[in-house]
């Protein structure tokens, strides 16, 4: 049976901070270790970055209780101040809007952590990291933090943060702090991952950079069932407060052939129960585009894709909404449903999330503004003949 992301969940592992004590580092090297050789398909795999020092502030899983801790390194201060029966916050560094865990209602309590920087030449910094779940109300069953020296020269490391909500297929939400030339600090939300973890900080090329490998989780359910939804890998840089997305840089790309190779060999796809090979394609092109490979892959794609199953569930209705209550029905009446083709849904999709451009979509065959015009043609012709039809 194929599985998976196996190639990330071995970088993962390969590459994880390995977080299990209170504090495990103080101060560390800032030059990456030399490669570990985990495979012979891999002639360059990824140097792990070992942070400037880390600790685990709180483990619910592993009964270690909150407590506020500092790390040090030269002179940049980063104090994490835990804090019990406080106001449940509503956001944080680790927490939008709508929280990404539990929703406390009004008037009650939490554990808060909250984080406090200091640096040479700097303002302060002082923001509420996230609710803890400590009791019934909480965001976070976890958290972790690790400074890294993510740029070149003197100016102080960035904090990386990341924490786990719990929960089936969820979720590690994480985020970078640093300060820009200005002394201006940043918050840079990076993208959440299935489980508990992060892959940590890189060295791709071994000439000393720094980089973070995430899965693209936009790729989840969208094509296939959870355990059959494959994700393309995303790199990013940190820059002056910004995270920079450079996958398609062609200084990775032999990093993406090796991943693509170990991943994506088509023989894989004979392991997918009941043909449920329609995630694999879908991020098996994403790859490709990646690579600068898209026609390569789309053709792959035609040939191999399963045209007897759709689990995505994406349609649309030839019937203007206006009508639907005098037909008697409170959705699009089944006769008037129509499916997206999956050749068509992965073209838009993968235009929506920036894979590929507007004239690659077309070129494709698949323009988003004709087949707007062509469904609206539809729909006014459906809907003027069952009007005619029902007075």
């Amino acid at each position: 049976m194929y599985r998976p992301n196996i190639w990330f969940a071995r970088l993962r592992g390969l590459l994880s901070l390995g977080l299990c004590g209170v504090l495990l580092a103080t101060v560390a090297s800032t030059a990456a270790p030399a490669a570990t050789k985990v495979g012979v398909d891999d002639q360059r795999d990824p140097a792990p970055v070992q942070p400037l020092a880390s600790a685990l502030v709180f483990d619910r899983f592993e009964h270690i209780k909150p407590r506020s801790m500092e790390l040090k390194f030269t002179d940049v201060s980063v104090q994490v101040d835990v804090a019990e029966h406080q106001p449940c916050p509503t956001r944080g560094i680790l927490m939008d809007d709508e929280g990404e865990g539990p929703s406390p209602g009004q008037g009650q309590f939490c554990t808060v952590a909250t984080l406090v920087a200091q640096a040479p030449n700097h303002p302060g910094f002082r923001q509420v990291i996230a609710s803890l779940l400590t009791g019934d109300n909480g965001a976070l069953a976890t958290l972790h933090l690790a400074l890294y020296q993510l740029e070149a020269g003197d100016g102080p490391p960035q904090l990386l943060l990341f924490g786990y909500t719990g929960g089936a297929h969820c979720c590690t939400v994480s985020a970078l702090v640093g300060a820009d030339r200005t002394g201006t600090w940043h918050v840079s939300a990076l993208p959440p991952q299935d489980g508990d973890g992060v892959s940590g900080v890189v060295d791709i090329k071994h000439d000393n950079g720094r980089q973070l490998i995430f899965q693209d989780e936009r790729f989840n359910y969208r094509f296939e069932s959870y355990v059959w939804s494959v994700k393309p890998i995303v790199i990013y840089e940190y820059t002056q407060g910004q995270l920079r997305n450079v996958t398609t840089q062609a200084a990775y790309r032999p990093f993406l052939r090796a991943y693509f190779r170990h991943d994506f060999a088509p023989n894989n796809m004979s392991g997918f129960d009941h043909g449920a090979v329609n995630g694999f394609l879908a991020a098996y092109v994403a790859n490709s585009a990646n690579l600068g490979q898209l026609q390569a892959g789309w053709q792959f794609m035609l040939r191999h894709y399963n045209r007897k199953t759709d689990n995505t569930g994406v349609v649309w209705c030839a019937l203007d909404k206006s009508v639907w209550s005098r037909a008697g029905q409170e959705d699009c009446p089944a006769p008037y449903v129509r499916t997206v083709p999956y050749p068509q849904q992965l073209a838009l999709f993968l235009l929506q999330t920036g894979y590929i451009t507007h004239a690659q979509c077309v070129a494709l065959g698949y323009d988003p503004e004709k087949i707007q015009q062509a469904q609206e043609q539809v729909i006014t012709g459906t809907t003027a003949r069952w009007k005619a039809a029902h007075p």
